[in-house]
């Protein structure tokens, strides 16, 4: 006898919260005392999660495997594009893409202004593509090479491109993330956008400042010409280095702006780097499926170049996959089994006044965002769960939607075991505990939404005769 969501028997707040309490104190075990991946950790929180839901709660298996496969079709679509991501990275090093962007890139940009031109180029491009991945994918990997070669920490850099990606993907009306946030809260998409620059406006021009102020350290050095003519020198000793190699970031770009979708548009830059590999690099065909299956390899006897151009692949993408795969069949199984909806309701409980109301609502999210580990998933239960205790209380629901994205899209990006967090690890090699302190757009932002519920500043409030 198959049992359908509607119809399943609430679990009891001891079995909803037992899973999410094993899987804080496992993960937080093996990241703070082991050094560990989370990956086995995760794995067994799943395994505890499905004991909990079969033998406590009293469900049948298929209801548990219906759950897992219902959390990972959830980021099926992030698989795909990873596994897409890893080939194109790997071509666009062979075929001399990554290397030319970053050859000229080191002797146009100067250190002192180089964080604040990351944060303001990726935001740009993921305003007009939509795509906070996209843009990390694209010039996100070129600026974090130029602040390889320029001598800028990883971290900082990576903290730079991240908060101007996910800035500009706030702001755009093609972005998957705030069409589902809007939606979820009915409401409309435009008036989001303008609720959300009350709290990510902010945001951004305190990273501006920030940014500007780590790059006053770099103002009284003189710039080390022996060491980026050593590196320049090794690229164009082993990269055909020429404007032409630009064109297929152009192109990429540009079918993003006429709004053809990440995957078709990624692909074709995959097609264009090996044609550009074969014909400009003098690779052969081998070569180059050789470089997009186990990445690039780098042997130029400069130890910086080599390890920034030994990279990509498809298989550099498993690490991450498989971490995304064990993480979501966790959220599938709790979202399922009605665990999440218990604790979102008894948490709810303790929202009487509606400061306590609009606190809440933060903390659920992120919540939700470090469980079940969706976008989607977080602004649907979010907005499903307060868009109407907000309208009772006098608050319109573009407050919901603000901080599901505030509290929710953002920090993704900041968690080690989620998609995003696991997608910025394999495209960079940078771990979160080096970026999180300076992605400076994405913790401001959260502080500003934060600090606005409590003081109440900037909450629309809500009529009961709107519509």
């Amino acid at each position: 006898m198959n049992e359908s969501n509607q119809n399943f028997k609430k679990p009891s707040a001891g079995q909803a919260f037992t899973p999410l309490i094993a899987l804080i104190v496992l993960v937080a075990y093996a990241a703070i005392f082991l050094g560990a991946d989370v990956h086995i950790p995760l794995f067994i929180a799943v395994v505890i999660t499905a004991i909990v839901a079969v033998a406590w709660i009293g469900h049948e298996w298929k209801v548990v495997q219906d759950g897992m496969i219902k959390g990972i079709n959830f980021a099926l679509d992030a698989v795909i594009i990873l596994s897409i991501v890893g080939i194109l990275v790997g071509s666009w090093v062979e075929g001399g893409i990554v290397p030319t962007i970053v050859y000229y890139g080191l002797q146009m940009i100067s250190p002192q202004i180089f964080l604040i031109a990351t944060l303001i180029i990726c935001a740009l491009v993921s305003i007009f593509t939509g795509s906070s991945w996209s843009s990390l994918a694209t010039v996100g990997l070129a600026m974090f090479g130029i602040g390889e070669g320029l001598g800028i920490p990883g971290g900082m850099t990576v903290g730079a491109i991240v908060s101007g990606a996910y800035f500009g993907d706030k702001l755009s009306p093609l972005s998957d993330t705030t069409v589902v946030a809007s939606g979820a809260a009915g409401v409309n998409i435009y008036d989001h956008i303008k609720h959300m620059l009350w709290v990510s406006g902010p945001g951004f021009v305190i990273s501006l400042i920030v940014f500007g102020i780590f790059g006053l350290q770099y103002a009284g050095s003189d710039l080390d010409a022996d060491r980026i003519s050593e590196i320049t020198g090794a690229i164009s000793g082993s990269f055909n280095v020429s404007p032409i190699m630009f064109i297929p970031l152009i192109v990429v770009l540009v079918m993003i702006l006429m709004r053809v979708p990440p995957i078709p548009a990624l692909v074709g830059g995959c097609f264009l780097g090996l044609i550009w590999a074969m014909v400009f690099q003098g690779s052969s065909f081998a070569d180059v499926l050789g470089s997009m299956n186990y990445g690039f390899v780098m042997e130029s006897n400069v130890e910086l170049v080599d390890d920034l151009f030994t990279t990509g692949g498809l298989q550099s993408m498993m690490w991450t996959i498989s971490l995304i795969l064990i993480a979501l069949t966790f959220g599938g199984i709790i979202e399922h089994t009605k665990m999440m909806e218990v604790i979102l309701e008894k948490i709810l409980n303790i929202a009487t006044t509606k400061r306590s109301l609009i606190i809440v609502s933060h903390i659920t999210t992120l919540i939700l965002i470090l469980t079940v580990l969706s976008h989607y998933l977080t602004h649907v239960l979010t907005c499903r769960a307060y868009k109407h205790a907000f309208e009772e209380r006098g608050l319109h629901a573009k407050n919901v939607s603000r901080i599901s994205e505030a509290w929710g899209t953002l920090p993704s990006s900041l968690i080690p075991w989620g998609p995003c967090g696991a997608y910025v690890f394999g495209l960079f090699g940078v771990p979160v505990i080096e970026y999180f302190p300076f992605a400076i757009y994405i913790l401001a932002t959260m502080v500003v939404s934060m600090v606005f519920a409590i003081v109440g500043f900037s909450m629309e409030p809500y009529e009961k005769t709107e519509a």
